[in-house]
């Protein structure tokens, strides 16, 4: 690259933001690297040869084909030849690092690495191309990674040469939300986007945003994804949020009647009474957008048995059945989606609850469209809840590296909201974004995943300035929750993103914390519990012994088995948070392999680890500590049966053949960790994997009748023991 396109390489609010194909940094107007401000249209030409020099410079022809690695399913209702853009997910070492995305059923699919694995190969991929469909049905895209070799012979290329923020003028030329009292917020100039999410040759997804005349917090966010046809979809986000991190005041109360309009089109109206205070409160916000040139009416997805192997997800043990009842979701400002209005904190297993919410679980089994449209719908619906921050200095959600220091508690702001509608709660709170992002690729779903994790990251004042270490008053539930979200918008994040290191940090400091149970001798029966090391908290101090929720600790193995394999962190830190991994799924290992006479199939609401919370002064293992409590009143004499749990009361105990109450979730709890076991091979997984098989008498009939409509839970280990099934 030549000196002078160095010292002029353009940056957007002096932030890198994203890489296109082949490590082609996301830029617009604004500054250039040295501070001096672009003088009128510079930014714009500036786009322009930056977009030229870095084909020429970083985008060489590409050579030999890689093996299709997956594929994507394209669904639409119409002929004709369409634009999309996708997620694709590549596990590690599918698309290495010198290589890019390449279709040979589409030759002008083209391809924006938005973060890689520590090994370097990409990690989340945008794809964008145009898949023509005979008429209403499915199309499959097949991807398959290709080699680039050392130099370019052609900046025409139509795969390499990126969109700018040219291509978002051309087709948008309007942007306009009518606060009424509160002003006029409007765009109509987008040759110079605030910061580039992602571009190639076939698509540019661009960030802007304007602010309310006559209200300090009151913002539109704007992200634009142009296509290089005739199409572009824009994404209003009206947001009241904005704070500076470093000292931060709860933003005050919008009232107005808002209309949208994009291109002269009137695209919604949406009035702030009909929020959950009856304004607009702090810390809320609401979506609308539009199509240019008409909704495509495509849907495009990667294939759900790919997503399946991905180690953030799981393999469903079951197929599943009619999705048709996800026909008619749609998002609607405040309003809740699927999600709990109020109560979100409410015992039950509701369907928002678990690894994954119920709809989410449901798109990751089938594929189905129609499962992916509430998959969508109900994730946007979490802007209506009190999640969103944004600091107005950097225009972005803010980091962990920016709240230290920063408690719910003490010094950082929330809305609790008038009783408590839409409003969060981080015992039972719900995955959000990854899978939305995963189902269409929108900034909007890597915002949110980032805002629950800040949000989890504020909740307590645990261990001071390390803020985002999920602490002392956690339940055990809610640390599983809360990693599950770190991770999910750590993973998700893109690499050029400050986020990205921070959310890495937060992982690393809570693993160091979590850790202290493992370290600490006095539980013997490797269960972590609620509250801290030092001062445990009796889940019952009526019941006799110190009791503890040993499926809390089954969300638990589950989550940070995925965050472990996913590979956030590198040297020390992976092979700590490994051994935190290992540590917690050899729980329900030695549960069953402790338990010589069946009494494994027995699992409690709560469960006896010694005499008090002061010495928790539990036996070496579980055959031992289950005699010693006598915690159930019907110990097996048989080592097979049925699954037994009980609910509330730990010496009654039902048949979970017949049970239909929330107690025979316990009992799935169990299954899901045991899974993770497996799948992390700690010893003597094997042997209770094979004890479980033989040892339930119902097996497969309880898989089936538990996992095939409901498979938050219903994971398989995607490798089974050598000769096992």
């Amino acid at each position: 690259m030549t000196k002078s396109l160095i010292s002029r390489r353009k940056f957007v609010g002096g932030s890198l933001i994203a890489l296109g194909t082949a490590g082609l940094p996301a830029c617009g107007g604004g500054s250039d690297i040295d501070g001096e401000p672009l003088a009128e249209g510079e930014g714009e030409a500036a786009a322009a040869e930056d977009a030229r020099a870095f084909a020429l410079a970083s985008s060489p022809s590409p050579t030999a084909l890689g093996v299709v690695f997956t594929s994507l399913k394209a669904s639409g209702s119409t002929a004709g030849s369409f634009p999309f853009a996708a997620t694709v997910l590549p596990l590690q070492g599918q698309v290495p690092a010198g290589t890019t995305v390449v279709s040979p059923d589409d030759p002008k699919l083209a391809a924006s690495v938005l973060s890689r694995w520590t090994d370097g190969s990409a990690a989340v991929v945008v794809v964008a191309g145009t898949v023509t469909l005979p008429g209403a049905g499915e199309f499959n895209v097949r991807l398959q990674s290709q080699a680039l070799s050392a130099q370019r012979t052609s900046i025409t290329d139509v795969r390499t040469t990126p969109l700018t923020g040219l291509q978002v003028s051309k087709l948008v030329q309007s942007v306009r939300i009518d606060f009424g009292a509160l002003g006029v917020a409007s765009l109509a100039n987008f040759d110079t986007p605030e910061r580039v999410w992602w571009t190639n040759a076939q698509t540019i997804c661009a960030r802007y945003r304007v602010k309310a005349p006559q209200h300090a917090t009151l913002e539109a966010v704007i992200d634009i994804q142009a296509f290089a046809s005739a199409r572009a979809l824009v994404e209003v986000v009206v947001e009241n949020s904005t704070m500076l991190t470093a000292t931060p005041a709860k933003p005050a109360n919008a009232t107005y009647s808002a209309v949208v309009t994009i291109n002269g089109t009137s695209v919604a109206t949406v009035q702030s009474n009909n929020g959950p205070e009856g304004a607009h409160t702090a810390f809320r916000a609401w979506y609308a957008s539009m199509w240019v040139g008409g909704d495509p009416g495509l849907r495009v997805t990667q294939a759900h048995a790919d997503l399946q192997q991905h180690p953030l997800l799981f393999k469903c043990d079951r197929a599943g059945g009619d999705m048709s009842g996800y026909a008619s979701d749609a998002y609607l400002p405040w309003r809740a989606g699927r999600h709990r209005a109020s109560g979100m904190g409410a015992g039950g297993d509701h369907q928002s609850i678990g690894p994954l919410p119920l709809w989410e679980a449901h798109f990751l089994q089938t594929g189905d469209f129609k499962a992916a449209r509430a998959v969508e719908a109900s994730a946007l619906a979490i802007l209506g809840y009190n999640v969103n921050y944004r600091d107005s200095a950097t225009g972005l959600v803010p980091t962990f590296d920016q709240l230290a220091g920063k408690s719910m508690q003490s010094n950082w702001p929330v809305n609790y909201g008038a009783n408590d509608k839409m409003a969060w709660e981080v015992a039972h709170h719900p995955a959000v974004g990854l899978m939305a992002f995963i189902c269409r690729p929108s900034p909007v779903f890597i915002e949110l995943a980032q805002k629950v994790a800040v949000t989890a990251g504020t909740w307590s004042t645990y261990q001071g300035a390390q803020t985002g270490v999920f602490g002392g008053p956690y339940q055990v539930r809610g640390r599983a929750w809360c990693m599950r979200s770190l991770a999910h918008a750590t993973f998700l994040t893109p690499d050029a993103l400050p986020w990205k290191a921070a959310g890495k940090t937060s992982i690393q400091q809570n693993v160091t914390f979590l850790d202290g149970w493992r370290m600490n001798s006095k539980f013997t029966l490797g269960v972590m519990c609620d509250d801290t090391v030092a001062a445990p908290m009796d889940h019952d101090p009526g019941v006799s012994g110190f009791q503890q929720a040993l499926w809390q600790h089954h969300y638990f193995t589950t989550e940070i088995h995925k965050v472990a394999s996913a590979g956030l962190l590198t040297g020390a830190a992976q092979s700590a948070l490994d051994t935190l991994a290992d540590w917690a799924a050899a729980q329900p290992v030695r549960w069953v392999n402790e338990q010589a006479n069946g009494g494994w199939r027995y699992i409690a609401y709560k469960t006896t680890l010694g005499d008090n919370a002061s010495t928790i002064n539990s036996t070496s293992n579980w055959g031992l500590e289950r005699a010693r409590a006598g915690n159930h009143s019907d110990a097996p004499g048989a080592v097979s049966g049925t699954f037994f749990s009980s609910g509330g009361t730990p010496t009654s105990y039902t048949s979970y053949a017949s049970d239909a109450s929330n107690t025979g979730y316990y009992p799935a709890y169990f299954w899901s960790a045991l899974c993770a076991a497996v799948e992390r091979r700690v010893p003597g997984s094997a042997q209770a994997w094979w004890t479980v098989q033989n040892g339930i008498t119902n097996i497969a009939a309880w898989r089936t009748a538990r996992f095939a409509t409901d498979p938050r839970w219903g994971a398989v280990p995607k490798t089974l023991p050598a000769n096992q099934t």
